[in-house]
């Protein structure tokens, strides 16, 4: 709820598909045990859980709630609090006239949990598109299986690229998901002139977070600087303090700049000066933004991190082993000198191909509708 992809494709959905979509979703609160236990009593007194619109202003239009939740619960109590909780916010979801004929999960950790529970009790069939990584280290065995009985109940069940789908089969033998890639906007994205600059743009879009590769990245531009390369660096991303002493540390500080937020429409404006895209990504599910990248006709340089590989072809750019920081300068060094090589057009065209506003309409109808 917090990011736009999911309200970007329900608008899209909702314009195209003659679909009318509202999101029901719960956040989880820290709870001390004493107040846990009476919320506990309390749900079971109650027919309905209040929801509200202002929680997250959005369209569609979403409905939230909170839910308690205490580390010293069990977690088979908290699931069973948690489903109770979701239904009677759907009941009261009920209650405001609007009645869904599909419940459209966006993960099964946990709303695949919510959405195959509310399904089973309401008789309305389920669907979900997993989004998310599919580990279940951090999880209980109980909240786990449910998870993966979801997969098995939904009546569609997606995953967003080929590795994603891989690693949903691995854990659940019986699922077959279809690959949906996320929806990217061709709209939105524009091709550019990048002769004018003078220095060579590498761009990066990451959060400080060790699977995003970011030391990678950084130490591969220090390996271009020791070379005696001409280029300049952008990173957007949270994490501003961290960022800055990496750079620092490696002598880099006079060659790029971090960007700390940007608004949604100036993310293609940061696109339109860069000459090269550079994702260092441990693991993708998917990879919005090096998609983002090549519908404004970047190459893309790469890790072998899953998702994106979808998308890499030799005419795209380079795969690269993860946490290799010589071999990510050295592919950025091939880009850089080969450029011309790199078609614009064949590079948004591929994109737009694999997850662009008709590839992903044709893809979603036939989700909802098998």
């Amino acid at each position: 709820m917090n990011g736009s992809f999911f309200q970007e494709q329900a608008r899209f959905l909702r314009g195209n598909a003659d679909l009318d979509i509202e999101v029901l979703y719960g956040e989880k609160k820290s709870t001390p045990l004493l107040r846990w236990i009476w919320i506990f009593v309390h749900s079971w007194l109650k027919s309905t859980w209040p929801i509200s619109k202002e929680k997250v202003k959005q369209e569609p239009t979403a409905y939230g709630f909170d839910f308690p939740a205490n580390r010293r619960v069990p977690d088979a109590l908290q699931i069973h609090l948690e489903q109770r909780i979701y239904w009677k916010a759907y009941q009261s979801l009920l209650r405001t006239g609007w009645k869904p004929n599909l419940i459209h999960a966006q993960s099964g950790m946990d709303a695949g949990i919510f959405a195959n529970h509310i399904s089973n009790r309401a008789n309305i069939p389920f669907v979900l598109i997993e989004h998310q990584v599919v580990i279940f280290h951090h999880y209980s065995r109980k909240r786990a299986n449910l998870v993966l009985r979801s997969y098995r109940n939904a009546q569609s069940l997606g995953a967003v690229s080929y590795v994603h789908k891989r690693q949903i089969i691995m854990h659940e033998p019986k699922c077959n998901p279809l690959v949906i890639p996320n929806l990217v906007d061709e709209t939105k994205f524009m091709l550019s002139d990048r002769s004018l600059f003078s220095s060579f743009q590498i761009l990066a879009i990451m959060y400080f977070h060790n699977i995003k590769g970011f030391r990678t990245f950084f130490e591969a531009l220090k390996n271009l600087k020791e070379k005696g390369i001409d280029f300049k660096f952008t990173v957007v991303g949270k994490g501003g303090h961290f960022f800055r002493q990496e750079i620092h540390n490696l002598g880099l500080s006079s060659h790029g700049q971090l960007i700390e937020e940007l608004e949604r429409n100036e993310i293609a404006e940061i696109f339109a000066k860069s000459h090269v895209y550079v994702c260092s990504s441990d693991f993708e599910t998917f990879g919005i933004a090096p998609r983002e990248a090549m519908m404004c006709g970047l190459p893309v340089v790469s890790t072998a991190n899953g998702g994106v590989e979808d998308s890499i072809t030799p005419e795209i750019g380079l795969i690269v082993p993860i946490r290799d920081s010589q071999a990510m300068s050295e592919a950025i060094l091939r880009v850089m000198k080969n450029y011309s090589k790199f078609s614009q057009k064949a590079i948004r065209e591929l994109a737009i191909s694999q997850c662009g506003r008709k590839t992903f309409l044709t893809r979603m109808t036939k989700f909802y509708v098998q």
